[in-house]
């Protein structure tokens, strides 16, 4: 068996083609950054393969110790129920002739939030004509949104974090309905003289082009790209394979 450590990116999985396209590319800078580790990528739902079928191909391939690195930018649902058990039954389901020496997978912490991920927007606000830190901007941080309420706040201390780095403001909305719309009027309104979106998703898909449409119907000067496969992110990916603890083992709150 191998001794050394694989990782095992697991992202949330679409339909839309985009979804995996980037994914993959992100996975690919992971492996340009660190050549010599195993890593390897599952998904939850629509794309394959699954966490199981991953799993077994490490420990097919000799692997005894995975970590597994959630590819979401948030501590929500999908982090702390979906991901877990989806290793833990992906364990359990391990041959009898392997299991006895595998150790049941560690699980990091979601990407988000974490500084390199900031630096990571502004990569991509640079990229769309945005320089970092433009007093004359405002922006609006675009994610997900969730009903969970340690999520919503992670988003909102990012917000926060971000403006006192020289932005005029930063407003963190929802992808719900038209709000980024909405918010890019309000910033408008309160006059704010640059208006530029910071979509907080790692691909695209509906709810990032919906950000997009609203925003650009509302009159942003700017919308930048997903966070996709940023080096910042591929960075932040290993950060977070390097911090999993020894020992911590994979669980179902």
């Amino acid at each position: 068996m191998n001794q050394a450590g694989a990782m095992l990116a697991v992202a949330h999985g679409s339909r839309d083609p985009r979804h995996r396209e980037v994914i993959t590319g992100l996975v690919d800078a992971v492996r340009e950054q660190r050549p010599g580790l195993r890593v390897e990528t599952a998904f939850l739902d629509h794309c394959g393969p699954t966490t199981a079928r991953a799993l077994h191909g490490l420990v097919r391939d000799g692997y005894q110790q995975v970590k597994v690195v959630p590819l979401l930018l948030n501590t929500a649902f999908h982090v702390r129920q979906d991901i877990p058990a989806a290793v833990a039954a992906a364990h359990e389901s391990l041959p009898r002739r392997w299991k006895a020496g595998v150790a049941q997978p560690m699980v990091a912490e979601p990407l988000g939030p974490h500084p390199l991920l900031m630096a990571g927007l502004e990569r991509r606000l640079r990229e769309a004509g945005v320089w970092p830190g433009d007093e004359e901007a405002s922006v609006v941080l675009a994610w997900a949104g969730s009903s969970d309420r340690v999520a919503a706040a992670a988003v909102d201390e990012l917000a926060e974090d971000w403006q006192r780095s020289g932005w005029e403001h930063v407003v963190p909305v929802p992808a719900v309905g038209d709000q980024a719309g909405d918010a890019v009027r309000a910033l408008r309104e309160r006059g704010a003289r640059r208006v530029v979106v910071a979509p907080y998703f790692l691909a695209p898909g509906f709810l990032a082009d919906r950000i997009r449409g609203s925003a650009l119907r509302a009159g942003a000067d700017a919308v930048a790209a997903e966070l996709g496969n940023a080096p910042e992110v591929a960075s932040a990916v290993l950060a977070r394979f390097d911090g999993a603890m020894t020992g911590c083992l994979a669980h179902v709150a």
